[in-house]
């Protein structure tokens, strides 16, 4: 496990806690660190020396440097480390270890020690001027005079108190990381149950529709050309012409599918017959224009997204119109151009804008055109140019509505 701080497996309050109950019972001050040698507690029961010398930055930083060495030497041997400070006061440094990360150290000293009889390792190094004066003043004399002389023993023994508690909050921490790690991974596993069980529905469900739709292309259109037939032979020409539309209509769905990329000339073709069989079915409710330059016609789209567009137009726009007008043309802006579908409808607010476009739109009215279209033409125009390339709906109330694509040349 990498990236682990001390905090994240230590109660810092409760350690708190623990710290100043040893510090009260042993006299040594106490602190613990992280592994650059930086306090994490607040000092319990420090000697006036120490808490002199740390108010300057420029001391403060041989503290710190005193902590880290004591720290490193414990973590080294896996034991408690008994060591004297650049100060020469007796100090020892419980290693915090976990996964095999050496994470900080429970500290505590800060005494003399009287007729030692071991030789302990000592933070050597010249100290910096600022820290240098306050060591050669009189009030560092005076307050080096206070501070407690205890025995060898009494220092081991309280070394190998703090090593049982250190090892205590270690495994108490550890346990506690261990078990929310654990909740944490079984929620994102029961998340990911989830998401998989609403795809298989999904999954499901879309090919239940396959299998509801599904009809032989063949058929399809063996059927259409009976009907085409009989009609011219009727002479219902309006008939001949609507099959002939809504046959070419079906050969391009069918053909492609929607991740597919075709040609603005193919698009523009397909809305086309989309919009005469509409215009016979509506009569003179429904006039449409289409003015887009030829040389854009070789341009890339997603394949049928104008189509939605133009279906919401005449669905929720000209639908209350006497004399309905689609205008789709376009724009040159340079590296890209605009396809512009423009309605003379009943048009829409801003809120409603807001709401088509982030899905959350219901007319309530049964329709293929309720905000879906426009929605998953946006989200595809997005998916494969980026977001520079989203619908722009523009709208008033009474005045129509203006619905912008932009593609990439």
């Amino acid at each position: 496990m990498k990236g682990i701080s001390l905090k994240d497996i230590i109660d810092v309050e409760t350690l708190q806690k623990i710290q100043d109950n040893f510090s009260a019972v042993t006299k040594l001050a106490a602190v613990t660190v992280d592994f650059k040698g930086e306090p994490i507690t607040n000092y319990s029961n420090f000697t006036d020396f120490c808490l002199k010398f740390r108010e300057s930055d420029a001391c403060k930083e041989h503290c710190y440097q005193s902590d880290a060495f004591g720290g490193i030497k414990a973590a080294r041997s896996g034991m408690p480390s008994i060591y004297r400070c650049h100060a020469g006061l007796y100090d020892m440094a419980v290693p915090i270890i976990f996964e095999g990360q050496f994470l900080g150290s429970m500290l505590a000293g800060q005494v003399h020690v009287a007729d030692p009889k071991e030789e302990y390792p000592h933070n050597e190094g010249e100290l910096n001027p600022e820290a240098k004066a306050f060591m050669e003043s009189p009030l560092a004399r005076e307050y080096q005079d206070k501070i407690l002389v205890t025995t060898e023993e009494h220092l081991k023994n309280s070394a190998n108190l703090l090593s049982i508690v250190g090892n205590y909050v270690v495994k108490s921490g550890f346990g506690e990381y261990m078990q929310n790690e654990l909740n944490e991974k079984n929620e994102k596993l029961i998340n990911e149950m989830k998401v998989r069980m609403a795809l298989e529905k999904s999954l499901r469900d879309a090919e239940l529709k396959v299998l509801k739709s599904q009809v032989n292309p063949h058929f399809l259109f063996n059927a259409l050309n009976t009907i085409s037939n009989l009609s011219m032979i009727e002479k219902a020409d309006k008939t001949t012409e609507v099959i002939y539309f809504l046959s070419d209509m079906l050969r391009y769905t069918i053909k492609n599918e929607m991740d597919h990329m075709v040609t603005v000339e193919q698009e523009l073709d397909y809305v086309k017959k989309y919009l005469k069989i509409q215009q016979i079915r509506m009569g003179h409710k429904l006039d449409f224009a289409i003015h887009v330059e030829e040389r854009f016609y070789g341009l890339k789209m997603p394949f049928m997204i104008l189509q939605p567009i133009v279906c919401n137009s005449i669905d929720h726009g000209i639908y209350a119109v006497q004399n309905g007008m689609i205008r789709i043309y376009s724009e040159d802006l340079g590296n890209d151009i605009n396809l512009i579908i423009e309605d003379n409808g009943v048009g829409m607010d801003e809120e409603k804008i807001a709401k088509i476009l982030s899905g959350k739109y219901e007319s309530g009215e049964k329709t293929l055109s309720n905000g879906i279209g426009l929605v998953n033409s946006d989200h595809r125009l997005i998916h494969q140019f980026g977001t520079n390339y989203r619908l722009k709906i523009e709208s008033q109330v009474g005045k129509g509505t203006k619905i912008t694509i932009r593609i990439p040349k």
